[in-house]
């Protein structure tokens, strides 16, 4: 609290100053002004709470400022000292709403006792606007507070059903924690096909009345609230005595109405009668039986107690001859097992989350398998062709998964079609090699045949056939020279000029290097 002296007598102002016990009033500044217009500047540029100001002054008396201040500063309290004892100066200061009227020279203790008095009185009337402006803001957004308020608590945030039903009991409706209710949960199947005219809140709109009025005389004890943009969650209290078949039927024309006059797709999960203290455990469920409806099937779904014991069935493909047939190139027949399998698992109501992260685990170790084969780091296939959070996705529903799946085998095609296009030239510069086999060949020679970089030509030569160009020439010469040393009779420096060595001694050099022994000496044991 912030406090202004107002006196033309800069002893009276300073006497006040000294005389107050401003610590135990809790105030926080004192500020002063010798005449109305100082005054008016401090309450300008400061935040004044209570004004202790004289009525007789020069330049402006203290009645002129204070109707002044009751213009742009009404909740400033004034309190009024002077010392002429007129009851006419006390009535017009208090008709115009002054708090106090205190005659000079006053003692300090009653100046700090009604200064007291008007502290109380602003810390009461902060109070009841505090209270009025919360009670307006209840008025005027009680369908958000309560979305707020069961959203968190339904989700597991709020950990007690207390700030709810105390909530409640503002809006005059009475529940207790271990009172019997079900819930059910509506998805919205398709959002991103909603018509344009449906934004988020007009949508929650839609949702609850449609829904509360398909609902009829239930709608009487149901709390609604927007889970998130295409979830919601409707708590039926008191509902001890309902019998969910009725429920249900109701549901589903809340479904047939959705799709005929909203367009829009709805799924139903009903839950099972339970405390409200254990509505969140069951939501989890619900979102858990929600989340299988991996086809996004419209209708009801109800949840049993039995069901949620039930362990998920996993009946794997024949990854092994799927496998197979990748490295047979047979990809049709790969892309045709993985519909069928998912086909069948469909019929039969396997289809969730869980069947999919199992089948997404298998079928990954399988394309890693491939690609190690092919000396291809997982990573380097998903960085280039394959938006990893889509990969994280490919749990969430079949069309996603057939994405996973498409790119797997249109990857896997790419790699053996880009083999193919490399080997092509190795067998051209091998074909080259044969044919000009009584020629010095050089690698500039064949890169220049095929049209190729030389030194891409050497390393493409080298991952295919384990042996380095150079290398590959002197190979399938020697080859050449040592076959006529065995079948002919021809001088050695002849079958030395007829694989392109004109210099005989350096023949005879790589030919011992190779073989161990000279031509000569392996023409000789040739013959033996």
């Amino acid at each position: 609290m912030n406090v202004l002296i107002i006196d033309d007598q800069p002893d009276v102002v300073e006497g006040i100053r000294l005389g107050i016990d401003w610590n135990f009033l809790a105030v926080s500044h004192i500020f002063h002004a010798y005449n109305s217009e100082a005054a008016k500047s401090v309450i300008e540029q400061e935040e004044v709470d209570i004004a202790l100001c004289d009525i007789e002054m020069p330049n402006g008396s203290g009645l002129e400022l204070f109707e002044w201040a009751c213009e742009a500063y009404p909740d400033i309290k004034f309190i009024f000292l002077t010392s002429h004892a007129d009851f006419a100066y006390a009535q017009q200061a208090l008709k115009l709403g002054g708090f106090d009227y205190l005659v000079q020279p006053a003692p300090y203790e009653l100046i700090q006792d009604t200064l007291q008095k008007a502290l109380l009185q602003l810390q009461k009337e902060k109070e009841q606007q505090q209270v009025l402006v919360y009670g307006n803001y209840v008025s005027k957004h009680e369908k958000e507070l309560l979305n707020v308020f069961l959203r968190e608590y339904l989700s597991g945030r709020q950990k007690t059903i207390q700030t709810v039903i105390q909530y409640l009991k503002t809006l005059s409706i009475d529940i207790e924690p271990e009172e019997k209710s079900w819930m059910v949960c509506i998805q919205i199947l398709a959002p991103d096909k909603l018509p344009e005219r449906f934004g988020q809140e007009l949508l929650c709109f839609v949702v609850e009345n449609v829904f509360m009025e398909m609902m009829g005389d239930y709608s009487r004890h149901l709390l609604f609230c927007a889970l998130n943009a295409e979830t919601y969650a409707g708590v039926f209290y008191t509902a001890s005595t309902w019998d969910q078949e009725d429920i249900c039927k109701q549901l589903d024309q809340f479904v047939l109405l959705a799709k005929d006059k909203l367009h829009l797709s709805v799924a139903c999960y009903v839950g099972w009668e339970t405390r409200l203290t254990e509505l969140p455990d069951c939501l989890r469920q619900i979102l858990e039986l929600a989340e299988s409806n991996i086809v996004r099937k419209a209708g009801v779904f109800r949840m049993r107690l039995e069901d949620i014991a039930a362990e998920t069935v996993y009946d794997a493909p024949n990854f092994e001859q799927m496998k197979h047939y990748f490295l047979l190139g047979q990809y049709q027949i790969v892309s045709d097992m993985v519909q069928e399998y998912f086909r069948k698992q469909e019929r039969k109501g396997r289809i969730s989350n869980k069947i999919l992260a199992y089948f997404q685990q298998d079928f990954l170790q399988m394309f890693f398998e491939l690609l190690s084969a092919r000396s291809v780091k997982a990573h380097e296939a998903f960085q280039q062709a394959y938006d990893v959070m889509a990969l994280k996705k490919s749990t969430e529903s079949l069309s996603q998964m057939f994405h996973l799946v498409d790119f797997v085998i249109s990857y896997l095609k790419g790699l053996e079609e880009e083999n193919d296009r490399e080997t092509a030239p190795v067998e051209k510069a091998v074909a080259y090699i044969r044919k000009n086999i009584h020629q010095n060949i050089s690698r500039m020679d064949i890169a220049d045949y095929i049209y190729m970089n030389p030194d891409y030509l050497s390393r493409l030569f080298k991952k295919e056939k384990n042996i380095s160009l150079t290398d590959y020439i002197v190979q399938e010469k020697l080859k050449m020279a040592s076959a006529m040393l065995r079948s002919t009779n021809l001088p050695v420096s002849v079958i030395a000029s007829n694989i392109g060595y004109t210099n005989f001694s350096y023949f005879t050099q790589v030919f011992r290097k190779s073989y161990g022994m000279s031509p000569s000496e392996y023409r000789q044991n040739s013959q033996k």
